[in-house]
């Protein structure tokens, strides 16, 4: 699909989990270089039933800023919010993205 979202960062399973098969295919943790940017992760129940939770993170910095989570309706969409997140936050306490990638 042309407009779906390439991430620009890497991103791998979070943990497998062996009671679940398909764990591989719903929580992912992205990376920049060796600094943890955020997670994605599938919402197979509850009110967000369907939808993609993310959570953006970084290094340690002295301001954080928010929002740093919620809800989107695909993984795509999900790995972005987390990827703009990470790269407001190190422009926003001055300091530089370690390691741009191309998402492989």
């Amino acid at each position: 699909m042309p407009d779906e979202y390439a991430p620009k960062y890497r991103w791998r399973v979070t943990w497998p989990d062996p009671e679940d098969a398909g764990s591989h295919k719903t929580d992912f943790s992205g990376w920049d270089g060796d600094v943890r940017i955020g997670r994605i992760r599938f919402e197979p129940n509850g009110l967000q039933k369907g939808t993609w939770q993310w959570s953006g993170l970084g290094p340690h910095v002295r301001e954080r800023l928010l929002p740093h989570q919620s809800y989107e309706d695909t993984a795509r969409k999900a790995a972005a919010m987390v990827e703009d997140y990470y790269e407001r936050l190190m422009a926003h306490n001055g300091l530089e993205i370690r390691q741009p990638s191309t998402g492989e």
